[in-house]
């Protein structure tokens, strides 16, 4: 199959539209010589895709986990369930509000975007670890449940616009699915690796490696935080 304008001979789409504003790229390089060219030799998806590794760690932890922690700290089953709802429920504001401060305030740049969600990540980590007990309002323990969902879920979508920003137009692909691997590396590692800690360290030593990735993740992002090439 036929994959763009100019593997027909017609020109590219920036140009028959003359869109001046996005990345041209004159080339015909084959899908092969693009991911050797673009993604396998730039230094900075591999940062990124290293960081996606601890973003999806950290957010495996708090989805999968949180309902067995707040059940071994005495709430019931059933409240325990109806907070973790409030995850998934908050994190959709999360992801529209990481787009809003993108398109307002930093010009199509999401890097500065993840950076300050992942540290709101690693301080409702603090807060849940800390207030979540059997004698705590269930608003609290909610709010702080709420804030993770709330910075999880930007990082989550906002890391294919980065990979977008990294590459030239003709390698978008490639370069989002290259860092959607290294996501479901991370998925896979919150599964099996946190298991392992908490049998040996218990729920401590599940939240200091939670939140450890969540500062490796902010720092390595942050290294790339002048990288991008917006195409608005």
């Amino acid at each position: 199959l036929t994959d763009k304008p100019t593997s027909l001979g017609l020109p590219p789409v920036e140009i028959y539209r003359n869109d001046t504003t996005s990345t041209i790229v004159k080339s015909n390089l084959t899908h092969w010589q693009i991911l050797k060219k673009y993604i396998f030799t730039n230094l900075n998806m591999w940062i990124l895709a290293i960081s996606g590794i601890f973003v999806y760690f950290s957010f495996g932890f708090i989805l999968d986990w949180s309902t067995l922690f707040m059940v071994s700290r005495g709430i019931s089953k059933s409240k325990a369930a109806y907070l973790l709802s409030l995850l998934p429920f908050v994190g959709c504001f999360g992801g529209i509000t990481g787009g809003i401060l993108i398109d307002k305030f930093f010009k199509g740049r999401a890097v500065p975007v993840i950076v300050i969600f992942l540290f709101g990540l690693f301080i409702s980590f603090v807060g849940i670890y800390k207030f979540t007990t059997s004698t705590t309002a269930w608003w609290i323990i909610g709010f702080f449940l709420s804030l993770a969902g709330f910075f999880s879920d930007g990082p989550q979508i906002l890391g294919s616009m980065v990979a977008s920003n990294l590459v030239p137009t003709e390698s978008v692909g490639a370069g989002c699915g290259f860092v959607g691997l290294f996501h479901y590396i991370g998925t896979f590692l919150s599964g099996i690796c946190i298991a392992l800690i908490i049998e040996k360290w218990d729920w401590y030593g599940g939240f200091i490696i939670a939140s450890l990735s969540c500062l490796v993740a902010m720092l390595s992002t942050a290294l790339i935080w002048n990288k991008e090439k917006t195409k608005i």
